[in-house]
């Protein structure tokens, strides 16, 4: 671990720009909330100059009120925990007074096909999604072939009815049939988004433009 630290913390030293993405972001008070347990994300906050955050609209939540049960119900559904070793709440670059942080942060949003899912009411329940993997831990198609063999950004359950609205159903419509149906995906599901629902419709869609 000691020879890890000598060899990273050196790199995040150097380093003129850290990347982050965003768990909620408040509009309330301009807050970007991350989660994690490892610390490293918090190296990529707080030394570099510059900090870019790289997050999807849907993440954007009215109230700093409303992060509390979203928190909660990401750690918990996520590894167990009742709280992450690390809750980082980032409302702007280091002020005056102040012995760390960046000089300046950008938030960067992302639609990137969320739009269009939000236009359809089925289908904007895939954005509820706060990317806990509590439908990957309960898969049991996911638990025996692994992420890679997805071949997109989101895998599991959750990836079979994102991926679609991202890069479109003729390119994945094979990622819904990658799926049991059983409905333990949609069961642990902490924001009820239900999965195995939009995976039929997903299987009637291909097959209808197939």
């Amino acid at each position: 671990i000691q020879t890890g630290r000598r060899a990273l913390r050196e790199e995040f030293r150097r380093a003129g720009m850290g990347l982050s993405g965003v768990n909620f972001a408040v509009a309330e008070t301009g807050s970007l909330c991350l989660v994690e347990n490892e610390g490293n994300g918090r190296m990529c906050t707080t030394v570099p100059k510059v900090h870019v955050a790289i997050t999807g609209i849907e993440k954007v939540v009215e109230f700093f009120s409303d992060v509390p049960p979203l928190y909660s119900a990401l750690t918990r559904s996520a590894t167990g925990q009742a709280i992450t070793t690390y809750f980082n709440v980032i409302s702007g670059p280091r002020r005056a007074g102040e012995l760390d942080g960046p000089d300046e942060v950008h938030l960067v949003l992302l639609d990137n096909g969320r739009s269009q899912a939000y236009r359809d009411e089925e289908l904007r329940k895939t954005l509820q999604c706060i990317r806990c993997g509590a439908c990957m831990n309960h898969c049991p198609v996911y638990t025996r072939i692994g992420g890679h063999a997805y071949g997109t950004i989101y895998p599991g359950p959750i990836g079979k009815i994102v991926s679609p609205h991202l890069l479109g159903l003729e390119s994945t419509s094979d990622l819904v049939t990658a799926s049991s149906l059983c409905g333990a995906c949609g069961e642990v599901c902490p924001v009820r988004i239900p999965i195995p629902d939009l995976l039929q419709r997903l299987r009637r869609e291909a097959k209808h433009d197939a």
